[in-house]
């Protein structure tokens, strides 16, 4: 039997870092709930911090470390497999609470008993360079801050959630998955199990730093693509897939392996041109977008757009293929997992704005 009024907190970390670390435990404790802290280090090679190591001794809270690095998955699962409390919630070990953080969740629970989970939300500082403006263009950090809306979800990130223990598949997440996606596939499979969404909780606050103080994120852009791939094919996620007109890698490599027959029916100069027009149509698209979504034009911002963008589905392409999954190609994730079998082919003001700046483009060479 669970504790109704206690939680769990558990923080995977590699980091140790202890102002981090020790800011976290410090957070206001709301009244009637025993809260119990998990820190599980990933790091063996790492120098436990004093700090830490005192509150360990004390009984303050409880530190684990593991004797390999595991990974997130293995990690986390080790840190929720230690506790008994009805109440799991997930931090990552880089993020600044707010004062408030467990009263918000206490309230949430005092009103939702028997929900699933609750989602926080996890903000980022404002955009301060042309990879920062470019990422919050991009909605790469759209799913940390969707409990703000208020709306049940599927799923959200693991930097700030809370889980019912009660409702969590006994198979946690799944320590197969070490590219990304870990989250994604375990918050969606206990809502399709228990037929429930999480709760939004708009007052659990945290804050997330910009990735390697604000820098392109191209390791982590291509991961996540993988991530997603290796996602794609499990049976939690494979029903909200569906296929869609080709991306510019896709695009790229289709033109790549047809290359023979483009040249021998047309001339190389075509195939150059073809390439270079689909690269160059990507490129105004998505200056055209900075400027929609930020009123102003700025080309190192377009350009760092089109590299993340880019470097996710180039990364989800290559994760496929190099499985030998044809079936990736042109394959797409329906994140939102509104409804199973979403339709094929979609539109939207981007696709249609890179196609006739394409086809303009490439008609106006023929003339």
């Amino acid at each position: 039997m669970y504790q109704n009024s206690s939680i769990d907190i558990v923080i995977p970390s590699f980091r140790l870092d202890e102002s981090i670390l020790l800011n976290i435990f410090n957070v206001e404790r709301p009244d009637g709930f025993l809260v119990n802290f998990y820190i599980v280090a990933d790091n063996p090679s790492a120098e436990i911090p004093y700090g830490i190591l005192k509150l360990a001794e004390e009984h303050k809270i409880n530190l684990i470390r593991n004797e390999v690095n595991l990974g997130f998955s293995k990690t986390r699962n080790n840190g929720i497999r230690l506790g008994n409390s009805k109440w799991v919630l997930l931090l990552d070990d880089d993020i600044v609470p707010s004062e408030k953080l467990l009263i918000a969740y206490a309230d949430a629970i005092k009103s939702n008993l028997d929900s699933i989970g609750f989602a926080g939300v996890t903000n980022f500082p404002l955009p301060f360079n042309a990879a920062t403006r470019a990422m919050d263009i991009n909605g790469t950090t759209g799913h940390f801050n969707a409990a703000l809306d208020n709306k049940p979800l599927a799923w959200v990130p693991t930097a700030n959630v809370m889980l019912n223990r009660e409702k969590m598949d006994t198979t946690l997440f799944n320590e197969k998955l070490d590219k990304g996606g870990e989250d994604i596939e375990f918050l969606l499979r206990n809502s399709l199990i228990y037929k429930e969404k999480y709760t939004p909780v708009p007052g659990a606050v945290v804050e997330h730093p910009w990735w390697d103080n604000g820098a392109i994120q191209t390791e982590r852009g291509f991961r996540y693509g993988r991530g997603a791939a290796d996602i794609a094919v499990l049976d939690t996620i494979k029903p909200y897939t569906y296929h869609d007109f080709l991306n510019t890698s896709e695009s790229l490599l289709l033109l790549m392996v047809c290359s023979a027959m483009t040249v021998a029916f047309y001339s190389a100069r075509t195939l150059f041109l073809l390439m270079f027009l689909i690269l160059f149509s990507e490129i105004l698209t998505n200056l055209i977008k900075t400027f929609y979504k930020s009123k102003g034009f700025s080309l190192s911002v377009a350009l760092n757009l089109f590299w993340i963008k880019n470097c996710y589905e180039a990364g989800y392409l290559f994760e496929s293929l190099s499985r030998g999954r044809l079936s990736g190609f042109g394959e797409r994730i329906e994140m939102g997992f509104a409804k199973e079998n979403p339709g094929w082919f979609r539109l939207n003001k981007w696709k249609i704005i890179k196609m006739v700046l394409l086809i303009i483009m490439f008609t106006a060479t023929l003339l």
